[in-house]
């Protein structure tokens, strides 16, 4: 997995350089594939060849940090293979996933309490900072809405990426911020379903389903030279991805239909977003 957003962040710096493949190769003097197997993740990169392509693409101190930490994790380690995962700790994780979100051609959501953060309205992040007694003037606050607002804009961006939900009713029920904020919320939350690239299903209370519903995921999907699939879980302060072996992938893409079958059609669904909204804008008005 490291390799493979090691190549993706390569290809971003590339073409922020404006440079072609065989540019690229002619200057590190290599063969006119190279470029092109290390930016689809098939090859590493040796530490030399990578500070030449660094420097030629004239990366930030930042991103040549990041590409010399995946590429130091990429490298096979010796000894007894321990299993399929890949944890990542402290700030890197989410590095990580923004790269796999911006990359990804498919990307399928299971969220069962909270609202998934690519959906979250603005009220509804700084009701979820309030409520953990977070100072709305804190500096974390408005660098997550400014990351939110960027990652907002993957679902209406030119050629935009395949995104299907499956969201517990739990998820629309659990009132963060009390009904003003959810109400507000739901609403962008049923907008948001009409989209093309956007399948919203929920599954409803009365639903009879043995789903391992508490089981929150997301499963990435690519559309070029890259075969496996990538699950993502995430934890309390890091994040575990899993990308082999190809049953335990394999189990959670299973798990999705699963979950997609309990659920209401993207119709039905949509109408139920609506309904609760409504249930919330009643609520704000008895208060008044």
């Amino acid at each position: 997995m490291q390799r493979r957003l090691l190549g993706a962040e390569l290809f971003r710096l590339r073409e922020l350089a404006g440079l072609t493949q065989e540019e690229a190769a002619e200057h590190l003097g290599k063969a006119a594939n190279k470029i092109s197997r290390v930016e689809s993740g098939k090859i590493g990169i040796d530490k030399t060849d990578l500070d030449v392509l660094l420097e030629l693409y004239q990366a930030t101190e930042k991103d040549a940090l990041w590409c010399r930490e995946l590429s130091r994790l990429s490298k096979p380690k010796r000894g007894r293979p321990t299993g399929e995962t890949t944890l990542y700790l402290g700030p890197h994780w989410f590095r990580a996933y923004r790269d796999l979100e911006t990359d990804a051609s498919e990307i399928k959501r299971v969220a069962t309490e909270v609202i998934p953060g690519l959906l979250q309205k603005e009220v509804y992040i700084r009701a979820m900072f309030d409520a953990q007694g977070v100072d709305p003037t804190d500096r974390i606050v408005d660098d997550t809405l400014r990351v939110r607002a960027a990652r907002r804009a993957l679902v209406t961006r030119p050629n935009p990426t395949r995104f299907e939900f499956v969201l517990s009713e739990s998820a629309l029920r659990r009132q963060v911020g009390g009904p003003e904020v959810m109400a507000e919320q739901l609403q962008h939350l049923a907008e948001v379903a009409k989209l093309p690239n956007v399948m919203l299903q929920i599954i409803p209370f009365n639903s009879r389903s043995y789903v391992h519903l508490s089981t929150d995921f997301t499963l990435f999907r690519f559309g070029h030279e890259m075969i496996n699939d990538i699950v993502y879980l995430e934890l309390y302060s890091d994040a575990a991805y899993l990308d082999k072996p190809p049953e335990t992938v394999r189990s959670y893409a299973e798990l999705f239909s699963r979950a997609q079958g309990v659920a209401l059609g993207p119709v039905e669904s949509r109408h139920l977003v609506e309904s609760v909204a409504q249930e919330y804008v009643a609520a704000v008005g008895t208060r008044r």
